[in-house]
């Protein structure tokens, strides 16, 4: 059975400076420097835009048991999100994460909007694994896992900006 969620992320910078800071590449780059297995991809569809491919292999010994009860192999997680233009105070994307090894697939929204000086990310989605019997008890992990990086990267965008700002 999937799994809903919806969860938001405020950023002390405003909606403008944050969505630039999305759509870099230099920003994405940063996140998967140094990191084992992981390779990286954008595009630039248009003006205002990126589309960001993450792939990410996954041993299956560092992952909880109960995921590797359900794993064929090691886990392959590809994770694509796409940005839209930033229209007047509010900016979408689309987020998408399949993985083999253990067939699971996660999509969602993502709007960016002014919160006063501030941006607010709101985060919708849903996930769902194809794993009988386990698969409702792994759905619960992978959206603490999904909040915990959109976070992860929210503050790496906030602290970006102000190294940026920093050096200017």
């Amino acid at each position: 059975m999937a799994k809903d969620f919806s969860f938001s992320v405020t950023i002390d910078h405003p909606v403008a400076e944050v969505h630039r800071a999305f759509i870099t590449p230099e920003l994405w780059q940063r996140r998967v420097e140094g990191a084992e297995n992981v390779t990286m991809t954008t595009e630039s569809p248009g003006p205002g835009t990126i589309e960001v491919t993450v792939t990410q292999n996954i041993p299956s010994e560092s992952l909880p048991a109960i995921v590797r009860k359900a794993l064929r192999g090691d886990l392959s997680i590809v994770r694509t999100d796409n940005w839209g233009p930033l229209e007047g105070d509010q900016a979408g994307a689309k987020f998408t994460a399949q993985s083999t090894g253990l067939t699971s697939s996660t999509e969602g929204t993502l709007v960016l909007r002014a919160d006063g000086a501030r941006a607010t990310l709101d985060v919708e989605g849903r996930t769902e694994v194809k794993a009988r019997f386990i698969g409702g008890a792994i759905e619960p992990m992978i959206v603490q896992m999904v909040t915990k990086l959109v976070k992860s990267e929210c503050d790496d965008t906030a602290t970006w900006i102000s190294e940026r700002a920093e050096q200017a």
